[in-house]
């Protein structure tokens, strides 16, 4: 993995007050730029974990498409460009903020 991550985002365990799914604000990976693959990490206080399942999407205007889904720790994506990305929890242990470092992928 390269030292500079593409983004690091903290997620609550569940959605955000007055948000269906949403569970993080938006975070961007657009200032980073030519990566083609990208590498996560899920830690929660600071140790890796596993258990963790989640979706990524995307903020738009009239709908929010998924750019990714299924993501855990250690799954490799394709990039994504955007500057609005946000995370959806779909497995998480109950009242554990979680930390998504997502790093370019170097294979």
């Amino acid at each position: 993995m390269a030292d500079r991550p593409i983004g690091i985002i903290v997620s609550e365990p569940k959605p955000l007050p007055g948000q269906g799914s949403r569970a993080s604000g938006n975070f961007s990976t657009v200032w980073f730029g030519g990566a083609h693959q990208m590498v996560v990490e899920v830690t929660v206080d600071g140790k890796i974990d596993d258990s963790i399942v989640f979706k990524i999407a995307e903020d738009k205007s009239g709908g929010d498409p998924v750019r990714a889904d299924n993501v855990r720790n250690n799954t490799q994506l394709s990039y994504i460009e955007s500057n609005s990305l946000y995370i959806i929890v779909k497995q998480c242990p109950p009242n554990k903020n979680f930390k998504v470092t997502i790093n370019p992928y170097v294979g």
